[in-house]
């Protein structure tokens, strides 16, 4: 599998090259039999994508490989079915006060923490106790899948508009987040001061901020619709305010910092979170000084074998190591954009992010058995994600022939195809 790899632009008064300012080759395709639909021009500006990529899937779809029509035509049925899907927000199911936070605001996020269950030994079951790995059920009846399914909805249609031109997504795709961000009746307050709360314990905990990479692909999609007509100057403000105003959360509130201290993927994700807000809402100078918590965290996270000993210790290893590598090569992308080069460091007894990724290939792909705890299956789709974003950002990377021996991506994860598309 041969690999092309791309130069990466840099903001905020450093550089602007080619993933952040160039136009695409429009393709023209057939979808079906008598709908036609046209890839539109690459944003200028991209976070977790690439113009460049946008760039070589489309010609790709245009010369007819298979691979990339079919993810293209995924992309397309995922946001046909985004359109059908309601608006529900951060409100939604609350009438009564039920499932709204101790604040009395239903525009409060508020989660049940996922592992967190009734004490068996106690009528009351309080307080809770944890166990690992295993999802309590009554956390359906919180946010966090609302939230979640936002992003997931938003992302799709974004998606889809990128690929075909279609004003309907771009529509749609706004109508949902007007409602999460700027409607003064749905807008989620800017703050997780409620999340992953603990029933006899805590009314909210720093873990919970861990739940806004739900919407990790927002920023991407504002850039994706922001020409569309249904999209106005006053809408971009107001999301892009929104984020500026969860980034200052982040960096002042207890919680904020708590989670920032973190010393294992709740600690990484928090940094990430940050520097892509900061960077989406304007503040390079923020991002560019947060992204530096990056370096440590190769030096304390990941040994020179490449082993994450503080997600290595969970019931589902395989999955927090590849949770943990996500956030670090996500930062890494956020730090290229802004002069630091975080995917290209390595300590000098070989700590890296690659190295980190290298020790994961051998199990995941089947050559090795996994010596650590999975009560569950691996999630083999997010080392899918992993090693396409780690093989077209690193300098050196090629995890191609990884992709290769994974499960072939199907269905609705076929967008990873379009959007981090590995070969010619």
């Amino acid at each position: 599998m041969r690999v092309r790899k791309r130069a990466l632009g840099l903001i905020g008064g450093v550089c602007c090259a080619s993933a952040f300012g160039v136009g695409c080759s429009v393709a023209q395709h057939q979808v079906g039999a008598s709908e036609s639909a046209s890839a539109l021009p690459a944003p200028e500006r991209l976070y977790l994508f690439s113009a460049d990529d946008l760039d070589r899937a489309a010609e790709l779809v245009k010369a007819g490989d298979e691979d990339l029509v079919r993810a293209r035509d995924a992309i397309i049925a995922g946001a046909e079915a985004a359109l059908a899907e309601p608006i529900v927000t951060v409100v939604s199911g609350k009438e009564g006060g039920k499932f709204t936070a101790p604040s009395g605001d239903p525009r409060d996020y508020v989660s049940l923490s996922p592992y967190w269950w009734p004490d068996p030994k106690k009528e009351d079951g309080l307080p809770y106790i944890r166990r690992d790995g295993e999802i309590n059920p009554d956390r359906d009846h919180y946010d966090a899948d609302k939230l979640g399914n936002f992003g997931e909805a938003v992302r799709k249609l974004a998606m889809g508009y990128q690929v075909t031109g279609d004003e309907r997504y771009a529509e749609r795709a706004a109508e949902h987040l007007r409602a999460w961000f700027i409607d003064p009746e749905t807008r989620m307050v800017p703050r997780m001061q409620f999340g992953q709360f603990v029933p006899g314990s805590s009314e909210g905990r720093h873990s919970g901020i861990i739940e806004t990479n739900r919407i990790r692909f927002i920023a991407d999609s504002v850039e994706m619709i922001g020409d569309s007509p249904a999209w106005a100057e006053t809408d971009d403000a107001g999301v892009r305010g929104w984020f500026k105003e969860y980034a200052d959360w982040l960096m002042t509130s207890k919680h904020g910092k708590d989670e920032r201290n973190a010393e294992n993927n709740h600690g990484t994700w928090c940094h990430t979170q940050i520097a892509q807000y900061a960077l989406f809402s304007g503040n390079t100078g923020l991002a560019k000084e947060i992204v530096q918590e990056g370096f440590e965290r190769v030096r304390d996270q990941i040994e020179p074998d490449g082993s994450q000993p503080h997600e290595l210790e969970r019931t589902v290893a395989a999955d927090y190591s590849c949770f943990n590598l996500r956030a670090l090569t996500d930062m890494g992308i956020y730090a290229e954009k802004v002069g630091v080069d975080l995917l290209g460091y390595e300590t000098d007894d070989g700590r890296s992010i690659e190295k980190g990724i290298e020790f994961m290939v051998p199990y995941v792909t089947g050559h090795e058995e996994w010596p650590y705890q999975q009560i569950k299956p691996t999630r083999l789709d997010m080392y899918n994600q992993l090693f396409r974003m780690a093989t077209l950002n690193m300098p050196h990377a090629d995890f191609s022939d990884a992709i290769e021996e994974l499960p072939p991506l199907e269905g609705e994860d076929l967008w990873m195809v379009y959007f981090w598309p590995v070969t010619d």
